[in-house]
């Protein structure tokens, strides 16, 4: 099982992360040629969408082709003024959001992640709580909206899921298709499968059923002590990252359990932590601290920042049997 799931594991090592804008110039010139792309982005035209930009910018060339695609992306998501690694200013960037908040649209959908959403979270948690109910998408750098919109606004459908930016043909399929079928409400639940039990609590522990909650570790442990801290008792929690060698990612999760977030959770499951130079070292640390908790713990290929990012809804039913992951659609 150890060199079987490590070979599994080096699947989610890709070439370069795909948050390295520095290739985007050439991986939008030629993104509409498979009909499966080019389904994708129908269905997508098809839905009710608005695209923000509360993280980072996008390359120029990618801001030039979804101008030509007939997505509905308001200027100002496609601004780069790199102020702060961020797309714009933090007093621009929250009025982008709030005006997506406030309009028509029923699904507010991240453009990308980056760096920089947290910032908005404490003039947001200012305001009067929306009325109307909405879904919202994305990931990684946009864990901590999803924590703070998942835990303040619960009437909100929250989904960690690929952010817009990742629309090329190469991942459409693998990162989009799920999302859509629940955009589209063609589905009542999906399961994610080849979780990998990392201890003997998930090796005997038959079922288990709780709500979902996480995010990006960096994110999440950058949550503590403040008024969008992730809250774990009686969940399930996913945890991914990318860039982080081995032992920051046992540090971090150690700080984690220690602080009591790990010790009423109903399980933990690991997805991809690509971006590091040493993906057999990190399974190993992965399994070394699994081993240090009395709860069951997963690990899986199937989110994160690897090939796939299959989505993750908050507050959603999910049960754990076996290697497989099911979870309950909640409908907006």
């Amino acid at each position: 099982m150890m060199v079987k799931y490590a070979a599994l594991f080096l699947l989610c090592l890709c070439s370069g992360c795909s948050e390295n804008y520095v290739k985007e110039e050439n991986r939008y010139k030629k993104c509409d040629d498979t009909k499966d792309f080019q389904e994708i982005c129908r269905r997508i035209r098809g839905m009710d969408v608005v695209v923000v930009s509360p993280g980072s910018g996008v390359a120029t060339q990618f801001a030039s082709y979804l101008k030509k695609s007939n997505f509905n992306i308001p200027d100002t998501s496609l601004i780069n003024h790199d102020v702060f690694g961020s797309s714009d200013t933090d007093d621009h960037r929250l009025n982008h959001f709030i005006d997506a908040v406030n309009s028509d649209h029923k699904i507010i959908w991240a453009l990308r992640g980056g760096f920089g959403a947290a910032r908005l979270i404490a003039s947001l948690d200012r305001l009067p709580k929306p009325c109307v109910a909405k879904t919202f998408i994305g990931f990684s750098d946009i864990t901590s909206l999803n924590l703070f919109i998942s835990q303040k606004w619960p009437n909100w459908r929250v989904i960690h899921a690929t952010v817009f930016a990742y629309l090329d043909k190469k991942s459409s399929k693998n990162k989009f298709g799920t999302l859509l079928d629940i955009l589209g409400g063609k589905i009542d639940s999906y399961d994610i499968n080849n979780l990998h039990h990392l201890n003997e609590k998930a090796k005997t522990q038959k079922d288990i059923i709780g709500k979902l909650t996480g995010g990006n570790l960096t994110i999440i442990e950058n949550s503590l002590k403040t008024c969008w801290e992730i809250q774990t008792d009686g969940k399930i929690v996913f945890i991914e990252d990318v860039r982080e060698e081995p032992q920051c990612i046992y540090r971090t999760m150690y700080h984690l359990k220690e602080v009591g977030k790990l010790s009423g959770a109903k399980a933990l499951i690991f997805g991809c932590f690509n971006g590091v130079s040493d993906q057999k070292k990190v399974l190993l640390y992965l399994k070394g601290f699994a081993k240090t908790l009395d709860i069951p713990v997963y690990a899986t290929n199937q989110f994160g920042h690897g090939d796939y990012n299959v989505p993750l809804i908050y507050n959603a039913t999910a049960k754990i049997r076996g290697g497989k992951m099911t979870i309950s659609v909640p409908h907006s």
